[in-house]
């Protein structure tokens, strides 16, 4: 195939103009923002920035390139679909789930009718679709999408997408209480991974940190102890020790602790953890609650009332950002927090927790 070298440069240039115009420093002619391949490298590049974890500037390039597309009437294409992928990979890290959500459904939706129901991109998309179904409490429809996407792959042979999708699946069906049918998922997808080498360590420490969370919920402790050590073992020997995945480690390692009964350590492991994660650049709402109310819980438990007042109150702010406002995990921290404050000889506050648990029960009920 010939390859026309200066067009391609002229492309490249192109990307790099428009990249810098974003971050407000130049502006690109009208005509090379006519160029047809333009919004597909804009949209590439605000991918690379997001790896790179730069926010805002990937939240620039994504949107200028889903701009151009929607100008050139091309969003129902291949690159198109790409492009809403990465938007709203862009959303879920700034904690904007319903619009992720509205972004991913809009991709399935080409991809489906461009390349049929069985595409491996279909499944990638449904992968994709059913995290953010599960992250926001709705486990009928994250398990129908990855069960979707594992009928997909699974014809394909053991690749990285089909461990995903049943690693995925098991942790839908252990939030549901579905612990036999969650850790035959989890390990054959954990078997996945081992045969398929090196390069998908980080995905084998996931799997096997979702094994070692279901493994402490049924009091196997010492197994769970090995399997949570072997995941933290691969995340910190691959990543920064400030990267958030450490912080779920560190998190899963306190909570085991919690449950042995071993708080001072339960403490310093969940303080490291909500540390990083409240100092992250764009922190992930829904971990850093759950971590906060993991440590606040540790510091009920040592009688460090006003420690885990505070620590409740940060807690609960931001799971209630992540989750919205009448979730139905909610009652049970709030009714903690309240204890905390009767105890504290707060009633009043302690009441006004209660009822509002109370009203989110009500509400979830009826529906």
């Amino acid at each position: 195939m010939v390859v026309n070298t200066a067009m391609n440069t002229t492309r490249v240039c192109i990307l790099i103009l428009s990249a810098t115009v974003l971050r407000g420093q130049i502006s690109i002619p009208q005509s090379d923002e006519n160029d047809p391949d333009l919004p597909r490298l804009v949209c590439r590049m605000g991918m690379f920035e997001h790896q790179l974890a730069d926010l805002p500037g990937a939240d620039k390039l994504a949107r200028h390139g889903l701009a151009l597309f929607a100008r050139n009437n091309s969003l129902e294409t291949a690159d198109g679909a790409a492009c809403l992928t990465t938007y709203a990979a862009l959303s879920e890290s700034k904690g904007l789930m319903q619009e992720a959500q509205q972004l991913l459904e809009s991709a399935l939706a080409v991809r489906e009718k461009l390349f049929g129901s069985n595409h491996f991109l279909v499944a990638d998309t449904l992968i994709r679709l059913g995290l953010i179904h599960s992250r926001q409490g709705r486990l009928a429809e994250a398990e129908q999408m990855q069960t979707r996407a594992i009928g997909i792959l699974r014809p394909q042979g053991p690749e990285p997408e089909l461990a995903a999708a049943l690693n995925n699946l098991g942790s839908v069906m252990s939030a549901q209480g579905r612990s036999k049918e969650a850790e035959a998922r989890i390990r054959e997808a954990i078997s996945i991974w081992d045969k398929l080498g090196s390069n998908n360590d980080l995905s084998l420490a996931g799997g096997l940190l979702n094994l070692g969370i279901l493994l402490q919920a049924r009091k196997e402790y010492d197994e769970a102890a090995r399997v949570l050590a072997r995941a933290r073992q691969i995340d910190e020997k691959a990543l920064p020790p400030n990267h958030p995945r450490i912080a779920m480690d560190l998190n899963a390692a306190g909570v085991l602790a919690t449950a042995r009964k071993n708080y001072r350590e339960a403490e310093q492991l969940l303080a490291r953890s909500a540390a990083i994660l409240e100092g992250a650049q764009s922190p992930e709402h829904a971990q850093t609650g759950q971590v906060l109310l993991n440590l606040a819980e540790v510091y009920r438990l040592e009688k460090k009332l006003d420690q885990a007042g505070d620590t409740f109150q940060r807690g609960l702010a931001a799971v209630t950002l992540a989750w919205g406002p009448n979730d139905p995990r909610l009652p049970q921290w709030l009714e903690t927090f309240a204890g905390v404050l009767r105890a504290k000889e707060d009633y009043a506050g302690a009441e006004a927790l209660e009822i509002r648990a109370t009203r989110i029960r009500v509400l979830n009920t009826i529906r």
